[in-house]
């Protein structure tokens, strides 16, 4: 389902008049959100409220959060096992019964609704019944719809289990989803809304303090994820190779455990022998790049008072900065290809997989320096295209090759 596939723009992509958002007109994005007040005064909006964010792209950011959201109502449905039931002509759906006393569904005159499975959300309900995910998806693969179908029947007799589910209804095609299962205990939902909204302002507010600026260089997004890359003003020269830029990350998902997460990453900006500049952005394991994170189970008090920890920034990014800058050292090129070449062959994450031929016949050339090692990997970011998973896949593989071999 492709309306649900990740989809990104970058700074070279927005409007021209596109140089911020005022504070008034952001904090309207979570206006409806039931953690409104508490993130109004935590923040201390009242301090700022008149002030405009002079980060290019926000105001492109927010109109995007706008039309997912108007295109679709997001849902948590608590429901007992006994009240579902399976299949739709012979597709795949979760269909919930008995619906008769949910509020938002008595406003749209539904009794019952069938859900299409989305994202990880068919793995996740089958392994949560036994983990019977791959037996399921043989079933239903052989077309044995009616097995599990009698599997359910009589499960449901031994099953005591309510479980809240994650729907999303596209009100334009009046169709309904099932994005994923949330816990029904200490759940907050810290969505993408407020992800842009906190991140926004905290950077505004350390734009104030210190002398530095942002602007988004890079947005990655579907209807319940987001991945922001705000681009310092801060860079570094990197000898015989171009410059460092520090980025800041800002990532949400609003389904897994841990929901809003503050990363230092870096991007190399170097020039090929076109005279062309590229930018490249490296990415270590979060447990290095990690300023903070706040979990779906966190009370809003406690997660706003986390956000001091954005200090520790410019640490996380000398670190990365330090890593990044071995790369001056490497003496062997064809040694290092030759690393980059094993990783891809051993690659088992199917969204690099699909792509290994591919890479393997970038990697056939002759490298005689870092810039030419650079230039495949960018080669490698055409390749992915707008798969964004991949995408994310090779920021590892870059810093893994590049960097952990000088260790």
């Amino acid at each position: 389902m492709d309306q649900f596939s990740k989809k990104w723009f970058k700074s070279d992509q927005l409007p021209p008049n596109d140089n911020g958002i005022s504070v008034v007109e952001l904090i309207d994005l979570i206006s409806k959100s039931e953690f409104f007040g508490e993130i109004y005064m935590l923040m201390k909006i009242d301090d700022i409220k008149n002030d405009f964010i002079k980060i290019k792209g926000a105001s492109t950011l927010v109109a995007t959060l706008r039309a997912l959201d108007k295109k679709y109502e997001k849902i948590d449905l608590e429901s007992d096992f006994q009240d579902i039931t399976l299949f739709s002509n012979d597709e795949l759906t979760l269909n919930f019964n008995n619906l008769e006393n949910e509020e938002y569904f008595v406003g749209v005159n539904c009794e019952n609704v069938s859900a299409y499975p989305i994202h990880s959300a068919r793995r996740d309900f089958f392994s949560g019944l036994y983990n019977m995910d791959k037996y399921a998806s043989k079933l239903i693969a052989k077309g044995h719809q009616h097995i599990l179908k009698e599997n359910m029947r009589l499960l449901a007799e031994v099953t005591e289990s309510r479980r809240k589910y994650r729907l999303l209804h596209d009100t334009k095609e009046d169709k309904y989803y099932l994005r994923g299962i949330v816990s029904t205990d200490h759940y907050n939902d810290y969505n993408n809304n407020i992800a842009a909204v906190v991140g926004l302002i905290t950077l505004h507010k350390e734009m104030q303090e210190k002398n530095v600026e942002y602007e988004l260089g890079l947005c990655e997004y579907n209807e319940s994820s987001l991945r922001m890359f705000f681009y310092s003003s801060e860079k570094t020269e990197l000898e015989g190779v171009g410059y460092v830029k520090n980025v800041v990350e800002i990532a949400n998902d609003e389904i897994k455990r841990e929901s809003l997460k503050f990363l230092g990453v870096c991007s190399i900006n170097y020039t090929n022998k076109n005279n062309v500049e590229r930018e490249l952005i490296l990415k270590p394991k979060e447990v290095k790049t990690k300023i903070l994170s706040i979990p779906h189970n966190q009370s809003p008090k406690t997660a706003m008072k986390k956000l001091g920890e954005i200090e520790n920034a410019n640490n996380v990014h000398q670190e990365v900065y330090d890593d990044i800058s071995k790369i001056r050292e490497i003496k062997s090129p064809e040694q290092i290809k030759y690393l980059i070449k094993k990783k891809v062959e051993g690659a088992r994450r199917d969204e690099l997989k699909k792509y290994q031929d591919k890479f393997l016949r970038e990697l056939s050339v002759k490298v005689e320096n870092v810039i030419q090692l650079l230039e495949i990997f960018n080669k490698f970011n055409l390749i992915v295209d707008a798969d964004i998973e991949a995408k994310e896949y090779l920021r590892y593989l870059m810093y893994e090759a590049l960097i952990e071999a000088k260790k």
